[in-house]
């Protein structure tokens, strides 16, 4: 996703985690997140650690759950910054 991680970098682990639980997230649903790397660079870019990143993307998990999301979802970034804002606070 960025260039200028490199491995065994914690923002690569960062960045490995984030894509891994959304697209955890599309096979445990069989949907497709259209903008997954749109949201994953928001998560990314904003939290400090795995823990926020983890429950970043439980809460879209939870989000696309109780909505019942199928076929093309596009998670709106508004709901994922709102997400990024009380895991890190």
């Amino acid at each position: 996703m960025s260039p200028n991680v490199k491995e065994n970098d914690p923002a690569h682990d960062l960045q490995d985690q984030v894509l891994s639980q959304l697209r955890m997230i599309e096979v445990s649903h069989d949907l497709t997140i259209t903008n997954l790397t749109g949201i994953a660079k928001i998560i990314i870019a904003n939290v400090e650690n795995n823990n926020q990143a983890l429950q970043v993307c439980t809460a879209i998990n939870t989000w696309i759950a109780i909505n019942a999301m199928q076929g093309n979802v596009v998670v709106p970034e508004p709901l994922v910054r709102k997400y990024v804002r009380r895991a890190i606070s």
